[in-house]
């Protein structure tokens, strides 16, 4: 026996209207999920007319803008994933008020196949043996912990991999909400 719902979203009736719909409405609706990306295909042919876009082609395309490519080498987590679990530890930091650190390591090019996979483990590790967590990281201790995991990935890869270390705690008064902490996030991942 069909429901009615059923019955009424393979005819395409909008029974929760899209532009009525929020980001957790639209990963458990598959109908609405479906409109949205018809609508954002449609609107990728206005913007790049000499492609015939898909739903499909879209993903693909997005895939990309979110992971890079494959031969821009392996991510240690994908972006989407990281801006979310941001999102949830500022959440978290303005309703409890204790602060975190976020850390961005950058390396210069993998001088061998499997290297980075290789240092990620070993830090990661020494990180968990020595309980150095980076929630209810103080401003005070940012700087050695910034310069121990440095010392630590060149220590693992043998030479001096690091071009950069950054780190930021939030809160912060330079970065006053979430979107500050993800521009800045975003700044600091930026390969060009």
């Amino acid at each position: 026996m069909t429901t009615v719902t059923e019955a009424a979203k393979r005819l395409g009736v909008d029974l929760h209207p899209l532009d009525q719909a929020d980001l957790e409405m639209l990963r458990a609706d598959p109908v609405l999920a479906q409109q949205l990306a018809r609508r954002l295909a449609l609107a990728a042919k206005e913007l790049a007319p000499m492609a015939n876009w898909s739903v499909e082609d879209l993903r693909d395309v997005l895939e990309v803008a979110v992971q890079g490519t494959a031969n821009e080498g392996v991510r240690v987590v994908e972006g989407r994933y990281l801006r979310k679990r941001v999102r949830e530890q500022c959440a978290f930091t303005e309703r409890y008020g204790e602060p975190f650190a976020l850390v961005v390591v950058q390396l210069v090019p993998e001088p061998h196949e499997g290297l980075y996979a290789k240092v990620v483990e070993s830090v990661v590790e020494k990180l968990r043996r020595n309980a150095l967590l980076l929630p209810r990281m103080e401003a005070t201790a940012l700087g050695s912990l910034l310069d121990r995991i440095a010392a630590r990935v060149d220590q693992v890869a043998g030479k001096k991999v690091v071009e950069g270390v950054n780190g930021q705690i939030y809160p912060d008064p330079a970065f006053p909400d979430t979107q500050s902490v993800l521009d800045w996030l975003e700044d600091h991942l930026r390969l060009d």
